[in-house]
């Protein structure tokens, strides 16, 4: 726009005009702040619910959301969001402390009333005015991230823009609780920064932030494109947001190769896999670990390990030190190359090329750690209990992703298997 200069131009525009005009640039900049404020670190307290509502109107315990809203409450139930403040988070939190734990609310209990109840059971510290249980409750402090942490401030409920056919759709009469604010901010990437990327100011290890999912996929071809976060996580709006702890989502990002070579005389097996549709880092942050391996098996039994592979970052679990970050970057491929000996051929033997997935690996080591010293560090009561289904429910994210097979019997120059997804 340009600038406005003179006293005609001012004339000409008249006052009306640039009444209308500054109107504008202050909706512009309340656009462009909307994201800030929505996701301000501990969301504020949403106030008394209007008085014309009902009883279901005033709710905001995602089992009630879920009256009117079906698919999505379904969906949300067996998410992680739906367990961002389960028991890997309570044992953490009488170490971690009331004033620390305000940083782990953020993200897995945005809500400053479930907030205050997770302190409230943690600390005996009860911070919630009296109104909140006519709108929340207690309970719902246990189911993380809920619909209320995204769609609703100060008791005012926003979300995306309709869909096509509910702008077409002229029936009117009640809008349950007012209707809802319309922010097309929900459909952009951004919407996700504030829990997936870590601040500016936040420790880098190795010259790196612990969480950089935005900046990854924003120097990616899939920003280029307009492949948002949503498209993918939440596809036809699905609130399940699936990611790498689901087997078909991963098997259906990444393609493998498996095959032979002979290469001046010697046999070589190679195997590879691409990162062919994650839009950011395969995996993203330090949790998730793939585990590639290259094996000769005889007889159905593993004979050895030709060669193996770990594909992300792995840190200590102090998270001071990286020892390697071999995580791929979209349409990165990794291979896996070793020579066969003579034993390998002389009789018939199979390749096996396996991945193995482990989503929550760090946590596995972190939580591991801490269970075999949980009388060293005080862990008692309730938080050993929990603990110990953490570790549980971080060992069982484990699966494999795949298992390719080719005999030695077949080994031709340039033989190869490739697969999109998932092959045993």
């Amino acid at each position: 726009m340009r600038r406005l200069r003179g006293s005609y131009r001012t004339r000409h525009f008249g006052l009306k005009n640039l009444r209308i005009l500054w109107i504008f640039i202050i909706f512009l900049s309340c656009k462009k702040g909307f994201l800030e404020s929505h996701w301000a670190t501990s969301v504020s307290f949403q106030g008394e619910p209007p008085s014309r509502y009902s009883e279901l109107e005033k709710s905001l315990d995602p089992e009630n959301c879920g009256v009117c809203h079906k698919e999505q409450y379904e969906k949300w139930s067996s998410s992680l969001h739906s367990k961002s403040s389960g028991p890997g988070l309570q044992w953490q939190l009488k170490r971690i402390g009331s004033e620390e734990s305000s940083s782990c609310f953020a993200c897995h209990s945005p809500l400053i009333e479930t907030q205050n109840f997770i302190r409230e059971s943690k600390f005996k510290t009860a911070n919630n005015p009296n109104e909140v249980l006519s709108y929340l409750k207690k309970e719902t402090a246990e189911r993380g991230i809920s619909c209320a942490s995204c769609h609703v401030r100060n008791q005012v409920r926003y979300g995306p823009p309709p869909r096509e056919e509910k702008q077409n759709d002229s029936s009117s009469g009640h809008k349950a609780h007012g209707g809802f604010v319309v922010q097309k901010e929900f459909e952009s990437s951004k919407f996700c920064i504030s829990c997936h990327e870590t601040p500016e100011y936040g420790k880098p290890v190795n010259g790196k932030r612990m969480m950089e999912t935005y900046k990854e996929w924003e120097q990616s071809r899939y920003a280029k494109e307009q492949i948002t976060c949503q498209n993918c996580h939440m596809p036809d709006r699905s609130h399940s947001w699936k990611g790498i702890h689901d087997p078909e989502m991963t098997a259906n990002a990444v393609t493998s190769t498996l095959g032979f070579k002979s290469i001046g005389g010697e046999s070589y097996v190679y195997a590879s896999l691409k990162n062919t549709g994650v839009g950011h880092k395969f995996p993203t942050y330090s949790v998730p670990k793939i585990f590639l391996f290259l094996s000769v098996y005889e007889n159905g039994k593993q004979k050895r390990i030709l060669t193996e592979k770990t594909i992300g970052r792995v840190t200590d679990l102090d998270l001071k030190h990286e020892f390697e970050d071999t995580r791929l970057l979209p349409d990165e491929e990794i291979v896996l190359k070793e020579r066969l000996t003579l034993s390998d051929l002389k009789t018939p033997k199979e390749i096996r090329f396996t991945a193995v997935v482990e989503p929550d690996e760090f946590y596995v080591r972190m939580f591991q750690h801490n269970w075999v010293r949980r009388n060293e560090f005080g862990i008692t009561g309730a938080e050993e209990k929990q603990l110990e289904e953490a570790l549980k429910n971080a060992k069982s994210t484990r699966y494999v992703l795949f298992e390719k097979r080719i005999q030695t019997s077949s080994l031709t120059d340039g033989f190869f298997s490739s697969d999109r997804g998932l092959s045993k």
